[in-house]
């Protein structure tokens, strides 16, 4: 376990007491907590690469830590009615894919591939969608649902293009052995 690997962890934890903010009507202070809870997706990733500390774990650790903060922030915000059931279900859809396709790809590749840079910016995306809407900014509920749809859609094709690339690559090196 390293400095890095707990900051991804952390936002898994972070997620219990912001359903709970959410649920109780304390939006501002859910915020507050989804706002930390990105700092540590950045700063999860620049201390592993500063530090040379990046490991599988970590590779894994991640992108489940993004996941779990978002779907379970998501949950929340459906049950408040703060959130279309829509969009839960677009992001809860595409994660389940992506986390299928990366177990799917790890198991023939035997390495965990690292998460793509489209993927990052498109968890942005949706943290900063979710706070605003949180924050009640009409223009969020209004097209920030529909950019990070765009966004979740083009860094999962991405995510395909990417596993078949690898797949295909070391079926090549397997003929050419």
């Amino acid at each position: 376990m390293n400095l890095s690997n707990f900051l991804s962890i952390s936002r898994i934890i972070f997620a219990l007491p912001a359903m709970y903010l959410i649920l109780t009507g304390y939006n501002t202070a859910a915020m507050l907590v989804g706002v930390i809870a990105g700092l540590t997706d950045f700063f999860d990733g620049y201390i592993a690469r500063k530090t040379n500390t990046i490991t599988e774990l970590g590779k894994i650790l991640d992108p489940v830590g993004d996941k779990v903060f978002l779907l379970l922030f998501a949950i929340a915000m459906v049950i408040a009615d703060i959130m279309p059931l829509w969009f839960l279900v677009a992001f809860a859809v595409r994660d389940t894919l992506i986390l299928a396709g990366g177990l799917y790809a790890k198991s023939k590749l035997n390495y965990v591939m690292s998460s793509n840079f489209e993927g990052k910016v498109t968890f942005f995306l949706m943290l900063v969608t979710i706070l605003a809407v949180l924050l009640g900014l009409e223009f969020a509920s209004r097209y920030g649902y529909y950019l990070c749809l765009a966004a979740m859609i083009y860094s999962f094709v991405l995510y395909q293009v990417r596993w078949i690339k690898a797949l295909k690559d070391k079926d090549t090196q397997k003929l050419n052995s």
